[in-house]
């Protein structure tokens, strides 16, 4: 049995898309087996073991219960912004008082200064 130019043409492009197929499905597996090296140097440069996570996990428990504690002496050590106010009314209302009482005082000590000198404007 004899092979023609078509019949060899025929095999030789057969064996050209096998070749094809085999190199696609190569360079496939080979490009994955990369990606995975590269995330596995990525895990190997990234890990953490379970000492150091529960070593973390302490650290951040104790930061969590320190800012509690500090938050609640914050709010029983400080004053609350209505107290603040309340007490500069109370201090503006004092000290209007004081004011009235100095000038009542004046006036009396100004009477008593014309009276034993000098006359009163009027």
């Amino acid at each position: 049995m004899e092979f023609g130019a078509d019949t060899w043409w025929l095999v030789a492009t057969l064996a050209t898309v096998a070749v094809g197929i085999i190199s696609y499905f190569l360079k496939r597996t080979m490009s994955k087996q990369d990606r995975h090296e590269e995330d596995i140097n990525h895990i190997k440069l990234t890990y953490v073991t379970r000492d150091q996570l529960k070593e973390f996990k302490e650290e951040t428990n104790n930061g969590i219960n320190k800012l509690q504690k500090d938050i609640e002496d914050i709010k029983e050590n400080t004053l609350k912004k209505a107290d603040f106010l309340r007490q500069q009314a109370n201090t503006e209302r004092m000290i209007e008082r004081l004011e009235k009482n100095t000038d009542k005082k004046l006036d009396s000590i100004y009477d008593v200064v014309l009276k034993i000198g000098g006359k009163k404007d009027e």
